[in-house]
Formats: structure tokens, C-alpha cells, sequence
């Protein structure tokens, strides 16, 4: 009770200052907005982003959006690199933080279509489980990083398929949020000078693959059906049995 306690103020004091920092920043929930205003800090520019995109659930900004402002703030290799890092942060921050509040308080407040994940995450397959949710670049992201911390699964383990997912899904997103503006610019800032159509035509094939691929596959398309609610079937047994 006391680390529920804890754990509820913490996450109340973090939503109470996200919201007052973006009051502050007047940040919209759109791409170029954040661009401009991550742009502002000049050279901590980059450690800025990098945090937006870690704490962006208490900015109430989803990840996608976010990704897309880092790809037309610095282009699509750093904005990979950065949402990766930020990405990472956040999945680890969700990791401990599930697994020091312990299986029992989770699970209570966990919603039921979640919860068949947790036999998944901890399964042989669990590694490729949270690459695959981490990396597919729709759906609830959060809760593979939840769900693998109330497993036995070990840090290093959950930090290496965090890591790929990660990079794949930010990739995704700066390649998009990059071809927006002809100017891939940096953090001092760049005229806006419209989109790049062939590139936009480019990205947005980029984003279909990583949408359509991993339903071609059984195992992968159970896994995220059920993530995302669509399937009420119980998920195929993940050691293959």
C-alpha cells in the first residue's frame, strides 16, 4: 500500500508539472509547434527533445506526434537518434517503475484485455514480444514496457528489444516528420518551406511497411490484435505448445 501511495503521488506531481511546463512552453499538440518550441533552447536543444519524448505521457503528447516534430526539428538520422534515446528512457523509467510496484497492484488496475500480455511477456518469446509492440508503430507502446517489468525478464534483456523497437519506431516518424519541409534545418531553426512530396510519398510507403509487415507473420499479428483490442481469442500459446 505504501508503494501504491507513493508511486500515485509521484505520478500525480510529474501529470501536475507536464502540464504546467507546457502551459509555460505553449506548446500545441501539433508538430511544428514543438519544433519551435524545443528550437528555443538552442543548443539544448537535442537533451530537450530527448526528454519531451520520455516524459511525453504526462505531456499528454503521443509518441507519433512527437517523433514527427523530432524529424522536422533535426532531420531523420539525429531525430532517430534522439526519439530512440528518449523512447528508451521511457521504457525503462515504465519497467522499473511496474516492478517496483509489484504484479498484484498493477494487474488490479491494468485493463482486462491487457492482462493476457503478461503471459505472453514472460514467455521465451517475450524478448521479440516487446521489440515487436515497441517498434510497430501503432497501439498502446506503454504497455509492452509495463508488462514485461512485472516478468522475470532481465533488464538488459528488456533494454536491448526496447532499444530495437525503438529505433525502428523513430525512424518511422522523423522520416515523415523530415520530409514535411524541403529545409531539414537544425536547432537554431529553419524556415518553414513545405513539404517535400516525393519524400512525404516515400515516408508514408515506409510507414505502410512497418503497419503491414508484422501482420503477415501469425505470431507477431496475435500479439498486436490483442494489444490493440481486436481480438477477443486468447493469445497462441507463446512457447509453441
Amino acid at each position: 500500500m505504501r508503494r501504491l501511495v507513493v508511486a500515485g503521488l509521484v505520478v500525480v506531481a510529474l501529470f501536475a508539472g507536464a502540464l504546467w511546463l507546457r502551459g509555460e512552453s505553449g506548446v500545441e499538440l501539433d508538430p511544428g509547434s514543438l519544433r519551435d518550441a524545443v528550437a528555443r533552447v538552442g543548443v539544448w536543444a537535442p537533451f530537450v527533445y530527448v526528454l519531451v519524448v520520455a516524459f511525453r505521457v504526462p505531456l499528454g503528447m503521443p509518441s507519433q506526434l512527437v517523433l514527427v516534430g523530432g524529424g522536422l526539428l533535426f532531420g531523420t538520422l539525429a531525430g532517430t537518434l534522439y526519439g530512440s534515446a528518449g523512447l528508451v528512457l521511457s521504457a525503462v523509467v515504465l519497467f522499473l517503475g511496474s516492478r517496483w510496484a509489484g504484479r498484484e497492484s498493477v494487474m488490479a488496475r491494468l485493463p482486462a484485455r491487457f492482462q493476457p500480455l503478461l503471459d505472453i511477456a514472460g514467455s521465451r518469446a517475450g524478448v521479440a514480444f516487446v521489440a515487436v509492440g515497441t517498434g510497430y508503430p501503432f497501439g498502446p507502446v506503454t504497455m509492452y514496457h509495463i508488462a514485461a517489468g512485472l516478468t522475470g525478464m532481465s533488464l538488459g534483456a528488456f533494454a536491448l528489444a526496447a532499444m530495437v523497437g525503438s529505433a525502428v519506431r523513430a525512424y518511422t516518424y522523423t522520416f515523415l516528420g523530415s520530409s514535411l519541409s524541403s529545409q531539414e534545418g537544425g536547432a537554431s531553426g529553419s524556415q518553414w518551406t513545405g513539404p517535400d512530396w516525393q519524400l512525404v510519398a516515400q515516408a508514408l510507403g515506409v510507414l505502410t511497411l512497418a503497419f503491414v509487415v508484422p501482420l503477415l507473420f501469425r505470431r507477431p499479428r496475435s500479439w498486436i490484435l490483442q494489444a490493440l483490442g481486436r481480438s477477443t481469442a486468447p493469445p497462441e500459446d507463446p512457447n509453441g505448445s
